[in-house]
């Protein structure tokens, strides 16, 4: 399991970080969620006519987390110009 988030989790947290718990229904639609859930970075409650998250501490730190690079020569090959 990664310790640091994608771009789409880094922008999910990004919408919960600091303003506690939010609603569901004001959050982009997303499968992000049952990732997040699951590593333990946003926590749920409520029912599903009325569920809210918010980032716990663990997502915060992996949040701020800096973002490895990527080592010459790893990662996709570059098409030519």
């Amino acid at each position: 399991m990664p310790l640091v988030p994608n771009h789409h989790e880094r922008q999910f947290m990004q919408r919960l970080r600091g303003r506690g718990w939010v609603k569901e229904s004001i959050l982009p639609p997303t499968k992000v969620t049952v990732n997040l859930l699951q590593k333990g970075w946003i926590e749920g409650r409520g029912t599903t006519q009325s569920l809210e998250y918010r980032l716990t501490e663990t997502g915060m730190a992996a949040k701020i987390a800096t973002i490895p690079q990527r080592q010459e020569g790893k990662g996709r090959p570059r098409m030519p110009r």
